[in-house]
C-alpha cells in the first residue's frame, strides 16, 4: 500500500516489480531502498528513511544538488517531484514519521577495488562537483557530518573520546601528549583561516561503494547523496582523498608508497577540473594530516585495542596516528 501511495504522489506509471535492496531498520536510523520497475519500463530507486539528522530542508537541498550536477553532464540520480512540488513525501513507517524519495536507478556496479586510473577518474568527478557547487548556490541549511568546525564536528568528538580513553589506560602517555600537541597546533591555525576557505554543498559520502563502474571498469555513476551538506571544499577533498588513496581496497599492495601513487592520481584528477586557491594550498597539508590521522576507523582501532587490553598494539596504532600528523603528502 505504501509503494502505491508513493507511485501516485510522484505521478509515476504503475509499479510492476519491486525488489528490496536495503533494509536497515534500527531504532534511530531507518533506510529502506526498493528497486522498482514501472509499467513504462523505468528503473527507479524508492527510498524510505527516518533519522534524526535528515530534515525536509536537507532533502530539498539534496534534490537541487543532484539536479545541478545532472544538468552539467554528471551521471547522478536526479529525484522526482510530487504533486505538491516537493522532492520528498512524508510517510509513516513502523509508527514513526519518515520520508520517501524517488530517483533514477543509476547504471553500473560497485567497484571491487581501486586502481590508479579509477581513482584519477574519481578525483576528476569530485573536482567537477566542487566547481559546479561553487558556481551554483544550493539551499542547504545543514553541514556534512564530516565537516571540521561545523555544528557537529565528528572528528573533534572522536579526538576527545580518544583522549579520555588513552589517559585512562596504560598506553604511552608521552606519545599521546605529542600527538595531541601536534593536533592542537594544526587545528588552532586552521580554525583561524577556515571561514575564508571556499565552501559549498558537497555529496558527503564519496566512498568506494558509491562509485559505480561500467563493464570496462570506468566510472559511470555517483550515487547516495543522503549525507550531502555544506562543507569547506578542501575539507571534503582531503577526507575523501586520504581514505580512498590509503585505506580503501586497492588493486595493488597496501604500502604507503602505493598509497602515495594513488593519492597523486586522485589529486591530479581533481586539479584537472578545479584548481586550489592560494589559501587552500597553504592549508592543504595540515588538513590532510588531521583527516588521515583521525579518520574514524583509525580512532576505533586504538579504542578497540585499549578495550581488549592490548596496550602494545594500541601504542603501535598511536604511532601510526603520529606518523600521519607529520607526513608530507605528494601534491
Amino acid at each position: 500500500m505504501l509503494l502505491e501511495k508513493i507511485q501516485e504522489n510522484f505521478h509515476l506509471p504503475a509499479f510492476v516489480k519491486a525488489d528490496l535492496i536495503q533494509d536497515l531498520n534500527d531504532q534511530d536510523d531507518v533506510r529502506i531502498i526498493y528497486k522498482v520497475t514501472t509499467a513504462a519500463r523505468q528503473h527507479l530507486a524508492v527510498r524510505i528513511l527516518s533519522n534524526p539528522y535528515t530534515s525536509k530542508e536537507d532533502l530539498a537541498g539534496q534534490a537541487s544538488l543532484c539536479q545541478v550536477f545532472a544538468q552539467s553532464g554528471l551521471r547522478v540520480p536526479t529525484r522526482f517531484y510530487g504533486r505538491d512540488g516537493l522532492p520528498y513525501m512524508s510517510v509513516s513507517w513502523a509508527d514513526r514519521e519518515a520520508f520517501a524519495t524517488v530517483e533514477q536507478w543509476m547504471p553500473g556496479k560497485e567497484a571491487d577495488c581501486l586502481d590508479p586510473d579509477l581513482i584519477r577518474q574519481a578525483g576528476e568527478w569530485l573536482g567537477a562537483m566542487h566547481r559546479l557547487s561553487a558556481e551554483n548556490a544550493i539551499p542547504f541549511t545543514s553541514f556534512s557530518p564530516w565537516s571540521m568546525f561545523g555544528p557537529t564536528d565528528d572528528l573533534a568528538q572522536d579526538v576527545c573520546t580518544l583522549q579520555k580513553a588513552v589517559q585512562a589506560s596504560k598506553a604511552n602517555q608521552g606519545l599521546w601528549q605529542e600527538i595531541y600537541a601536534l593536533y592542537e597546533e594544526k587545528r588552532t591555525s586552521l580554525e583561524i583561516l577556515w571561514p575564508d576557505l571556499p565552501a559549498g554543498a558537497v555529496q558527503g559520502d564519496f566512498s568506494l561503494n558509491n562509485l559505480l563502474v561500467d563493464d570496462d571498469g570506468c566510472l559511470c555513476s555517483i550515487i547516495d547523496f543522503h549525507l550531502a551538506g555544506n562543507d569547506v571544499f578542501l575539507c571534503h577533498f582531503a577526507g575523501e582523498a586520504a581514505f580512498l588513496a590509503y585505506e580503501a581496497d586497492r588493486k595493488d599492495d597496501d604500502s604507503e608508497e602505493t598509497g602515495d601513487l594513488y593519492f597523486g592520481a586522485f589529486a591530479a584528477g581533481y586539479f584537472k577540473n578545479r584548481q586550489l586557491h592560494d589559501l587552500e594550498r597553504n592549508c592543504l597539508q595540515d588538513v590532510l594530516r588531521i583527516k588521515r590521522a583521525f579518520a574514524c576507523h583509525r580512532v576505533d582501532d586504538v579504542l578497540d585495542k585499549i578495550k581488549a587490553g592490548e596496550i602494545g598494539q594500541a601504542n603501535k596504532a598511536l604511532e601510526k596516528i603520529r606518523f600521519c600528523l607529520t607526513k608530507t603528502f605528494p601534491v
